[in-house]
């Protein structure tokens, strides 16, 4: 029988406390359990929220100069030595050397181009060795040595390339059904600025001195009014490609800018947070497409095998993809005239220049 006593009583006390502790552990563990399981779900809503609404709070990262050259240095392009990547790859095809103008950044353009120029040198037989260099001029002066088999080029150096050495066009790209492009003047969505003639006492970004949207266009414009650059826009800078004078405007580093309509469409629908603090407050008249180049003094077998293959890239699957992320339809053939805008744009702003430079020297 059990018997009550004072060492009993403590016993009993002593498992009564135990047990009602237990019991608030138990209750406790119940409660924590539950905040394990809604912390992760509260995390992950928030980070849903803000990968939605961070495009448009948050500006654009400013583009600043130091770091575009940095960017389009020669340490962060592809090595054009053949030798070295043949031995690091092993593939001992013949070599096809092919080239893209640094119309977007180079990251970008290597991203996109790569890939896609690479199904050319196969369909070829060929191993693509792909080059990158920070200016137009620089691509147009592999092309004049012999250095590449293939460039694709901007429409002013190819002017330029056809009036120096007889560059040669191969093929061009439909785009919206038709072989042309626009320069597209840029400012920022916010701002009060709605035509080029308000950009005046402003800053102002341009691509490369060679580009035809990025620079001839707008300096022709100015030409017209009697204007330079240098006589209209407080400050002006070159950016070295029309994705970086996109996100000058965008991020208000520059007032106005001059792009490439091409490339202002493509970011525009796969990388709508790019452009959406750009607007398009004047359009030019139409011009010939950037084309894809060789030298004239190509081997002609090859240069025939590669328009061959060019032409036909749309009824191949591997290179249709590409395409279609490049809103190209298809290659066709061109010719040089479709050039001649461009051309008397280059006269006309170099015959102004040597009037103003022979009113100086009055």
């Amino acid at each position: 029988m059990y018997k009550i006593n004072r060492y009993n009583l403590e016993v009993d006390k002593t498992f009564g406390y135990l047990f009602m502790n237990f019991k608030r552990y138990i209750n406790n563990m119940g409660k924590i359990s539950s905040w394990i399981l809604i912390i992760p779900v509260l995390l992950a809503l928030i980070f849903i929220i803000y990968k939605i609404i961070y495009p448009y709070f948050h500006p654009l990262p400013l583009v600043n100069l130091q770091d575009v050259v940095t960017e389009n240095s020669e340490e962060n392009y592809v090595n054009n030595n053949v030798n070295k990547e043949q031995a690091t790859n092993g593939d001992k095809r013949p070599v096809f050397r092919i080239a893209v103008g640094a119309m977007i950044s180079p990251k970008t353009t290597k991203g996109l181009y790569n890939d896609f120029l690479r199904i050319v040198g196969d369909e070829l037989g060929r191993k693509t060795v792909f080059s990158q260099r920070k200016t137009y001029a620089e691509i147009n002066q592999l092309v004049k040595n012999q250095e590449l088999d293939l460039a694709w080029v901007c429409s002013g150096p190819y002017v330029e390339g056809h009036r120096e050495f007889g560059m040669e066009i191969l093929a061009v790209p439909m785009v919206n059904g038709k072989p042309v492009y626009y320069s597209y003047i840029l400012a920022n969505s916010s701002s009060t600025i709605s035509s080029f003639q308000e950009l005046k006492g402003k800053k102002f970004a341009f691509t490369d001195p060679y580009s035809n949207t990025g620079s001839l266009v707008p300096t022709y414009m100015l030409a017209q009014m009697g204007e330079t650059p240098q006589s209209y826009f407080k400050e002006t800078f070159f950016t070295y490609s029309h994705d970086n004078s996109i996100k000058a405007v965008a991020s208000g580093l520059a007032d106005g800018s001059a792009v490439d309509s091409l490339i202002w469409d493509y970011f525009k629908v796969t990388r709508p947070q790019l452009v959406a603090k750009t607007k398009i407050i004047q359009k030019s008249s139409s011009y010939g497409i950037p084309p894809i180049v060789v030298h004239p003094d190509l081997n002609v077998k090859l240069k025939k095998q590669i328009k061959m293959v060019l032409l036909s890239l749309h009824q191949n699957p591997r290179a249709k993809k590409y395409l279609d992320e490049l809103q190209i339809q298809k290659f066709v053939g061109s010719n040089d005239v479709n050039y001649n805008t461009v051309r008397q744009m280059q006269d006309y702003v170099n015959k102004k220049q040597e009037r103003t430079s022979e009113h100086n020297s009055d």
